[in-house]
């Protein structure tokens, strides 16, 4: 089956990648190449590319076959002669309409459902299972009726008890349909094996020839440049320091980024990468900081719209720069910290100022911590192309990120601080990197100033703790567990009379929405769209204490992806509570992403039959923690919820095909639901090895925007959430946050220069945004289905809200 060249045709699909799995081995990408529907004229690809593989597979896609617009040039590919094809879903439908059988309606929509599949036991069917089990993803059906001559039905289902076309073959030439399925390893063996037969009947003069190296290069898989290589002699090397605190110098997070983090005078702004839940497994390590006076750095924000940098120097300098040409911020970013990285000559660790030959236990090495907004796949998804009527901020960056060349490390678990600090040489000594030169600065500080910093870091926590040591255990909100904060307590924005958050979409307009969305995925041009809106409040008096208004959001709905991002140089601050992971890429190359979806809300209250005499005591709780359980089973077995969240894990195992190894990404958990403050939730995860010559940020960026927030296919997806949701852009609302770390380079090891470094992000949900002190948004929204019920997904929509503004988006606000 290797030797057999192989041509992947992609129809702008979030299933295609998956097809690369099938094949099990790491050297795919000698024997496959993938291109677009579009991305050659028919001339130069039948002449330059078709000869140079030995069969073709048609990928799924969203709309339909007979629409040239979505399957580009795969009707004249069928058209070939002495060609073998297999087309998959939408390519099994092209085959239908090439070869005059009609493409109608299915008599039931089945996006991301099971159904048992018949079929005659041979040719691409054999050695599976009869019946076996199969996703569906399909709204459009070959119609069984008529069926031309040439065609032969090999398989089917049963829709209301009339049979469906699962797959079908050319009764002449080397063209087979199926939809996708449980079984494809053996379905793309037997594809293979029926095509070598094929190629040796007819004598294939190219048969078992290698691709070319040009051809190769087409591919769109892998289409990635390497990473740089280490430390250029031209640049002065930087190390890491991090020293461990004394173990009984722990202090709550949140009282340390009060009295301390956050009085900092920092020119940059303050962040905090908060696990403000506890006992969750992925929540061992909280990170904080800011730029204090005795470092140099600098942060960076962008506008799609104008293509334009601004950057911030710790110093106070300001300059803007626009990238050129077809140079994304994506490019950008990959550039800069592939070479901040490259200069890591080691990590040291100390343990209370003392060096130790040790390793650190977290994976933040300092870097880049910020967001990509919502609006960066202008310049992440291929093929997408901005609406003419869509609405651009001018204001809100649509990246924004700061360089921390310091932070304030939490391990929960063992209950231990840890402080980091980036090192340059002496000034005198110091050779400028091209950002250095930008900017007018030396990175990072000397070796001296770290050590002052430290100092003085240790004594504030422990002043802290001493402050403190008589007065029992401190509350999570840093008040004394007789001030909790509430509403009350909060900003006076925030009273109920006072905090009029208006949708983008009133309800009465999303629902129309919903239906409208329904309509196109009816018409096979999804299977799923996250639609949203945004809840806005104006301040028309002062800014509230943005402190104060995250500690009350992070003790309302403690999540464990929880942020603090205040971008004092763009006037905009992020207050996020987050449940959900977006990406990890750990120092082994390891990526994991755990997409949410499917979503019910928390029971609260009374749940008692006699509502009248409940005393709210025992059993009260025990009735409403009865109600969970049953919401909790309800959840994880509800076909709409599972299929939901099942369409978007097949499109993260497409993303994470793109940059990983395919043979590895696996799901070691499906739709497990996990319980958070107002909603349980279905989640999954996702992992696989990144391919060594993928850097961090093109990782990011081959997954983003995140397919929870999209639906899918993602392309199609957004092109319609566009139209949807008003061409109003999402902002930082949709997109994600978290850090892009410099490597860890172990002294006993600084010969193996291996310099990716690691990230981790978020999906900004459960959000509010403050852009230019005079305005407070909050997104929320939820995937529609054809099996969606308006209502209850508006309800959705006001729950998820609710969790970062409670009680102040009722229905009479909306």
């Amino acid at each position: 089956m290797d030797l057999l060249r192989t041509l992947i045709i992609d129809n702008y699909d979030s299933y295609t990648f998956n097809l690369l799995q099938l094949w099990n081995k790491e050297d795919v990408h000698k024997n496959v190449v993938v291109i677009r529907n579009d991305q050659f004229e028919w001339d130069y690809f039948v002449d330059n590319i078709a000869p140079h593989f030995d069969n073709i597979i048609i990928s799924p896609g969203p709309g339909r076959p007979d629409n040239v617009s979505d399957f580009g040039i795969c009707t004249r590919i069928l058209q070939l002669d002495d060609v073998p094809i297999l087309g998959v879903c939408l390519g099994h439908q092209g085959i239908g309409n090439v070869f005059g059988a009609q493409i109608i309606h299915a008599r039931n929509i089945m996006h991301g459902r099971l159904s048992p599949i018949y079929h005659n036991g041979t040719g691409l069917f054999n050695g599976i299972p009869n019946p076996f089990s199969a996703v569906r993803y399909h709204s459009l059906v070959v119609n069984n009726e008529d069926l031309p001559k040439d065609l032969m039905v090999i398989a089917t289902t049963l829709d209301s008890e009339e049979l469906t076309v699962m797959a079908l073959k050319h009764a002449h030439k080397p063209i087979y349909g199926s939809i996708c399925t449980e079984h494809g390893h053996q379905l793309l063996m037997n594809f293979q094996r029926l095509s070598l037969e094929y190629l040796k009947r007819s004598h294939a003069t190219s048969l078992f020839s290698q691709i070319p190296s040009h051809i190769l290069s087409l591919s769109v898989f892998p289409a990635i440049a390497g990473i740089p290589p280490p430390l250029s002699h031209t640049t002065t090397p930087l190390q890491i320091v991090f020293n461990k605190l004394n173990d009984d110098y722990w202090r709550d997070p949140q009282l340390i980024f009060q009295q301390i983090i956050s009085l900092d005078q920092s020119t940059l702004g303050t962040w905090w990468l908060d696990s403000a839940k506890e006992n969750v497994s992925q929540c061992q390590y909280s990170y904080m900081g800011s730029t204090p006076a005795c470092s140099s750095s600098f942060s960076v924000s962008y506008l799609t719209k104008t293509k334009q940098l601004q950057l911030a120097c710790s110093n106070g300098k300001l300059m803007s720069k626009p990238l050129l040409g077809s140079t994304t911020f994506w490019d950008w970013m990959t550039e800069i910290t592939n070479k901040l990285n490259s200069r890591i000559k080691s990590t040291i660790v100390m343990n209370n100022n003392q060096i130790i030959d040790d390793t650190i236990p977290f994976d933040f090495h300092l870097g880049m911590v910020g967001f990509f907004g919502y609006e960066m796949k202008i310049e992440s998804l291929p093929g997408y192309v901005v609406p003419s009527n869509q609405q651009i901020s001018n204001h809100q960056p649509d990246a924004a990120f700061i360089f921390a060349t310091q932070a304030v490390i939490f391990d929960h678990d063992r209950r231990n601080i840890w402080l980091g600090c980036l090192i340059r040489q002496n000034a005198e000594e110091h050779i400028l990197d091209d950002i250095e030169q930008e900017v007018g600065i030396n990175i990072g500080m000397l070796m001296e100033e770290c050590v002052s910093w430290f100092q003085c870091m240790d004594a504030k926590i422990c002043g802290l703790k001493n402050n403190f040591e008589t007065s029992g255990t401190i509350a999570k909100t840093g008040k004394e567990e007789t001030e909790p904060i509430t509403p009350n307590s909060f900003p006076s924005f925030a009273e109920p009379s006072q905090a009029a958050f208006i949708p983008d979409l009133p309800s009465r307009t999303y629902m129309q929405q919903i239906k409208n969305a329904q309509s196109y995925i009816q018409r096979g041009e999804s299977y799923e769209v996250c639609l949203t809106t945004q809840f806005r409040h104006i301040l028309t008096s002062r800014l509230p204490n943005i402190i104060d208004l995250y500690l009350y959001i992070r003790t309302h709905n403690p999540a464990p992806f929880s942020a603090f991002l205040n971008f004092t140089t763009d006037n905009l601050v992020v207050l996020s509570s987050s449940p959900e992971k977006f990406i990890e890429i750990n120092r082994l190359g390891e990526v994991e992403m755990k997409p949410i979806k499917g979503t019910m809300a928390v029971a609260k209250g009374c749940w008692c039959d006699d509502k009248e005499n409940c005393d709210g005591g025992i059993k009260c709780q025990k009735e409403a923690e009865r109600e969970n359980k049953k919401r909790i089973r309800d959840l994880g077995s509800s076909v709409k919820e599972r299929a939901e969240n099942l369409m978007i894990v097949d499109l993260i195992r497409n993303d994470l095909a793109q940059m990983c190894l395919p043979h590895t990404v696996k799901t070691p958990k499906l739709m497990e639901v996990e319980s958070y403050e107002t909603v349980h939730q279905l989640v999954t995860t996702v992992c696989g090895q990144l391919r060594d010559e993928i850097d961090c940020v093109t990782a990011v960026k081959c997954c983003f925007p995140p397919g929870s927030m999209t639906g899918a296919p993602k392309l199609r997806s957004v092109q319609l959430l566009d139209k949807l949701e008003f061409y109003t852009p999402r902002g930082v609302y949709s997109g994600c946050l978290g850090y892009i770390s410099l490597p860890y380079i172990a002294q006993s090891n600084q010969h193996k220069h291996f310099t990716r470094g690691t990230a981790k992000f978020s999906v900004i949900i459960r959000t509010a945004v403050i852009n230019s002190g005079t305005e407070v948004s909050v997104g929320a929204g939820g995937a529609i289905l054809h099996l969606s019920d308006a209502k209850e997904e508006w309800d959705e929509v006001l729950v998820k809200s609710r969790a970062v503004i409670p009680r102040y988006t009722n229905a009479s606000n909306v």
